[in-house]
């Protein structure tokens, strides 16, 4: 791209947003006044930036009109050009104006209409509300998740075109494309040294919404996440198979970003993260670290995970098991001798392996069983609960390692047989979802309701 004239720093932010401006350029040759309609691109009190299919001089005044969104009233403006530039598109400029003259009424619209349409206004309400997520629904006001429970701000109702807009703030045109092509989108943003954004596009009722989830880029502790020492012992095997399951929003991405990390930390070795997106971003220690996104980097988990295999790996961390060739490859690596370390969807340890081998048609289950029971080191499930006087939600864990009791098992498909083998296997550093709840309520940090809420089975304990 060529560029003419300076960039300056820009005293307020912009906003992208298309708005209709008719353009009246005197020519200075002919004496005569040229019109001409262009659509903006972005807008702020300083000044606009627009395409159009002719060059103009640096310094050529515009006298401009147009119209705000939901206003009544039309904007007259003078504008300088002050920098141009070539665009992608053939015979296409980009122009960036500054008003040279405006009223100061129509400049406070300017700016109210900016603050209004400022994701960054809303990413930085999310960081500091410590929310976990916000949520951008058309015809209502933002939503944002605290501690895990909803809450609606105090501020207007977004239009559909306006979330459109403050999401044309962060995507760009292949991303775009994307979007308009598959109705999905998923990808990241960092928005300052500590914090990242994954977001999730998708729409509902042929209307664009969003799905922000903020990421603390600080990987945090064992002994801040209150994390199990077993955890630990898991992250520190050679090979075989480690499932880190859970429902949405469990925390499961931080606890491998803690596994990552702790392998970093300690030993010499290669380790590839497949990710949807790339969320923790990770500085190699002793290791090297390769993090590759899906979408971005690769075309999918399975593509992905099969070349991994090429590229002299120690540990693979996949994001997602979504598809029956990604288990497969998976399966496959642990047997080879690699750490293959996964995030799954599931509740808790029987489902997380029911569902693993419900991937797959019904007549493989029993060989993705035995493929299982001989690669498979451990199954971590988590719940993040609200404390009683609320704050942070805590992490409570249900954790099975496999010996030879839980191969068996497995390997005859006696799943429901699981739950007994964890209760018992304490000594071996098993541990029970409903151990790890009943000692929060023992602590006076939930309440049993909360606890028979988030386990079924703690209701033998209030009996």
């Amino acid at each position: 791209m060529l560029t003419y004239g300076a960039k300056e720093k820009r005293v307020f932010p912009r906003i992208c947003i298309k708005i209709s401006i008719i353009c009246e350029i005197a020519d200075p040759e002919t004496k005569t006044i040229k019109k001409k309609i262009v659509l903006s691109k972005d807008i702020s009190p300083e000044g606009v930036y627009f395409e159009v299919n002719e060059m103009f001089p640096l310094g050529t005044q515009i006298n401009a009109t147009f119209q705000l969104p939901k206003s009544n009233s039309k904007i007259n403006a003078a504008l300088k050009i002050v920098r141009i530039e070539t665009t992608e598109k053939e015979n296409k400029f980009g122009i960036a104006a500054i008003f040279i003259q405006i009223a100061d009424k129509d400049r406070q619209e300017i700016k109210h209409l900016v603050e209004r349409l400022n994701i960054n206004r809303l990413l930085e309400l999310t960081i500091k509300k410590d929310a976990s997520d916000l949520h951008l629904v058309v015809d209502q006001p933002p939503v944002l998740r605290i501690h895990g429970e909803l809450t609606i701000m105090d501020m207007p109702r977004f239009s559909a075109e306006e979330i459109s807009n403050l999401l044309f703030m962060i995507t760009n045109d292949q991303q775009r494309k994307t979007f308009e092509a598959t109705k999905e989108l998923d990808f990241g943003i960092q928005y300052d040294l500590q914090n990242r954004f994954r977001i999730n596009l998708h729409q509902q009722k042929g209307y664009p919404e969003a799905a922000f989830r903020l990421i603390n880029t600080k990987i945090s502790s064992f002994a801040e996440l209150n994390l199990p020492e077993t955890v630990k012992d898991l992250a520190r095997l050679r090979e075989g198979l480690v499932v880190i399951s859970g429902p949405t929003g469990s925390g499961k991405t931080t606890t491998i970003a803690a596994m990552v990390e702790l392998i970093n930390q300690e030993r010499k070795d290669v380790i590839v993260t497949l990710e949807r997106p790339i969320e923790y971003v990770y500085s190699n220690a002793k290791s090297i670290i390769k993090q590759r996104e899906v979408g971005i980097d690769t075309g999918s988990f399975s593509v992905a995970l099969r070349s991994s295999l090429r590229q002299d790996p120690n540990v693979i961390v996949v994001g997602e098991l979504d598809d029956t060739e990604t288990v497969r490859t998976a399966l496959i690596a642990a047997e080879s001798g690699y750490l293959v370390i996964v995030s799954f969807h599931a509740p808790n340890t029987i489902q997380a392996i029911d569902r693993l081998a419900n991937i797959f048609p019904v007549e493989n289950r029993r060989q993705v069983l035995s493929q299982v029971s001989h690669c498979l080191k451990g199954v971590v499930t988590q719940l993040l609960i609200p404390p009683k006087e609320g704050g942070r939600r805590l992490l409570a864990t249900e954790i099975i390692l496999t010996n030879d009791a839980v191969r068996r098992i497995i390997r005859n498909d006696e799943l429901v047989q699981l739950p007994n083998i964890i209760q018992t296997g304490a000594s071996q550093k098993m541990q029970a979802m409903v151990s790890s709840i009943k000692n929060y309520v023992e602590r006076g940090l939930i309440d049993t309701e909360t606890a028979t809420f988030f386990c079924d089975e703690f209701t033998r304990y209030v009996r």
